[in-house]
């Protein structure tokens, strides 16, 4: 794990510029993300192209495996950005053709696939990478980013040069934009949402789409898709042996590392089922470990709080031992700047500054690699306030006759009544853009404050989607999208950006691809079924894991006390200076007097956005942002 940076010119541009001049950008570009890689630093400039690397050494540790990586001619150099899990298994293919290794590392394993299989070698890959190659023989840049946009590659693109990035701040460092995109802008104030567009907040300045490939030639610049949702199915016999078999073997793979590997615990079913297979396969012998650290964030007397289920949870792995941390609202507050520049771009809630502060903790006891539960509820049906809707509505379309009986049973296990269900069906057929616009008007009443202009520039931009079609096959589509497109981009963002502030690197077994295309060649019904979320899941585990966990339909997520931060009196007074600077009433995107309004009246106003507009604000200014 570790952060690259990029330069790559067009048209002779800079080449009367001397190897200092050249340097002397990446260095600077390399102090931005020094955070993702402490342990080493490398470069390798050879005009056009100059390529920066900082390591956090996790695979092989010795000097063999620092970057920029070569091949054994020097013609291929290569900075890269996460984990090829299943590098062992690559290497003894790659040596029986003739490839040979320097290192034992991940890195290499790249270099010589790319000789041997060209662009599609990222199809052998088992990981998460963001990557560069620079091919001198051919003279092109090929770069790729993982099936899922686990890590992040951001690139600016004009008539002279290609910048890249793992961080948006290290691009700024030569290229000093402070124009934020506006419609980028709406959409978060608006609805919440950083859409996986292909956009950012910073105007100009995109982010490769996952499972994606850039080959530039010359200044010509090419995207080629390499990976999709499977279309075919799976038996269902085979389902429940084909899952437990992945999810073992997607765990051990993840704790190939040489250092520890902990794990984050959450009261809930996912990061649960990673602790007890860890368990197993200490106790089976399999992982070496004799003990493997769980870190989580806990609030006593807080309504979400998982303390008593995380406690469950360890009472049953003999092998895993629990560290907990709690947060306030100081906390917040005290670092808010710092967070706020180390996410690069505004975070939908204040569940990302707890994951920043675990993240500090963690690294405060010389951890460098956790692994977490993320994916699980994109992929099984986790989510189940959200996707009610459309689940009945498939019953509706395509199996009417089960509507209501399905309909008593989702309400019964996820305590939503009649109501609730019916509004979350209509919600469902509506698409989209009209469904974030009913919420976030009249819910959380966020439109009041949003200017007109802001409103008429933006507001058709974002996609109306709907998923309104017979064959039962609307549920399917909604998550397919949620993780390509919206939501899932987002958590992705804010778990990479706030753990590598801290050097720490973040695993996800359930983000293996081969576990993502068995849950979507499945039927729906063994996911979500009666009301019951991750249905699969819970029956492979049900015999495993404590029954509050495997009989616990409430999804909590990682969730903050915001509103309880939000009253302490130090809280109070920083978020008044923020409503009340120059900065905040300057800005033509709101209206500055009635926010304030909304926030001295937060009784009629109980489910306003209140972060999104401190956010916004904190991290305008921060950035030096002057088109809002």
């Amino acid at each position: 794990m570790c952060g690259i940076n990029g330069i790559l010119y067009f048209n002779n541009f800079c080449s009367g510029e001397d190897a200092n001049f050249h340097r002397a950008n990446i260095d600077s570009m390399n102090d931005a993300i020094a955070h993702r890689g402490p342990d080493g630093e490398g470069s390798y400039i050879n005009y056009p192209v100059c390529f920066g690397h900082r390591r956090l050494s996790i695979i092989d540790l010795s000097e063999n495996a620092s970057q920029p990586m070569f091949n054994e001619d020097n013609s291929v150099v290569l900075i890269f950005n996460g984990e090829i899990y299943n590098y062992k298994e690559l290497i003894p293919e790659l040596k029986n053709k003739g490839h040979i290794f320097r290192s034992d590392s991940d890195s290499e394993v790249i270099i010589h696939s790319y000789e041997e299989y060209g662009f599609d070698c990222v199809k052998k890959f088992n990981g998460m990478w963001a990557f560069a190659i620079y091919d001198l023989k051919k003279n092109i840049l090929f770069a790729s980013r993982d099936r899922f946009g686990v890590k992040p590659f951001y690139y600016f693109k004009n008539e002279n040069e290609f910048i890249f990035s793992s961080e948006i701040k290290a691009i700024l460092k030569i290229n000093d934009i402070k124009q934020a995109d506006r419609i980028k802008v709406f959409e978060y104030l608006a609805y919440g949402y950083r859409t996986s567009d292909g956009n950012t907040f910073f105007k100009g300045i995109k982010e490769l789409k996952a499972g994606t490939n850039i080959v530039i030639r010359n200044s010509d610049i090419n995207f080629s898709g390499y990976w999709d949702f499977p279309s075919g199915g799976s038996e269902i016999s085979e389902s429940g042996n084909k899952l437990e078999e992945l999810l073992y073997d997607s765990v051990k793979l993840r704790f190939r590392s040489d250092v520890p590997v902990s794990i984050l615990l959450s009261g809930g079913l996912d990061s649960g089922i990673i602790a007890k297979i860890t368990d197993e396969l200490i106790e089976s012998g399999i992982l070496p470990n004799e003990n493997v650290s769980a870190f989580s964030a806990v609030f006593p007397g807080f309504e979400f709080d998982e303390s008593k289920e995380i406690n469950e949870i360890l009472s049953g792995c003999d092998h895993i031992k629990g560290v907990s941390l709690t947060l306030s609202g100081t906390d917040l507050i005290s670092s808010a700047d710092k967070f706020i520049y180390g996410m690069g771009e505004p975070v939908f809630s204040t569940t990302s500054f707890a994951h920043y502060s675990l993240m500090k903790d963690i690294h405060g006891r010389n951890v460098k690699v956790v692994m977490n539960g993320q994916g699980s509820d994109e992929a099984w049906c986790g989510y189940g306030r959200y996707i009610a809707g459309y689940f009945l509505l498939d019953r509706l379309l395509s199996e009417p006759q089960k509507f209501f009986s399905q309909m008593s049973a989702v309400s019964g296990k996820l305590k939503l009544s009649y109501i609730q269900l019916i509004g979350q069906t209509l919600k469902a057929m509506m698409g989209r853009r009209k469904a974030s616009y009913i919420r976030s008007k009249k819910i959380e009443k966020i439109f009041e404050v949003i200017s007109d202009g802001l409103c008429q520039e933006s507001f058709q931009n974002f996609p109306d989607t709907k998923f309104n079609r017979p064959g039962g096959v609307n549920l399917k589509s909604y998550m397919k999208n949620n993780i390509s497109f919206q939501g899932f981009g987002q958590i992705l963002h804010y778990e990479d950006h706030s753990s590598m502030q801290s050097s720490v690197e973040i695993r996800s077994p359930f983000i293996d691809y081969r576990l993502m295309e068995l849950a979507f060649s499945i039927p729906d019904k063994l996911k979500f079924d009666n009301g019951v979320t991750k249905k699969i899941l819970r029956e492979l585990f049900t015999q495993k894991l404590p029954s509050s966990v495997t009989d616990n339909h409430r999804k909590i997520g990682f969730m903050t006390p915001f509103e309880k931060w939000a009253d302490e009196p130090d809280a109070m007074k920083y978020f008044e200076d923020i409503l009340n600077s120059d900065s905040f009433n300057k800005k033509n995107i709101w209206d500055a007097e009635k926010i304030r309004s909304v926030f001295r009246n937060k009784r009629s106003y109980a489910l306003f956005p209140y972060w999104r507009i401190l956010n916004l604000e904190l991290w305008s200014q921060i950035y030096k942002i002057n088109n809002l």
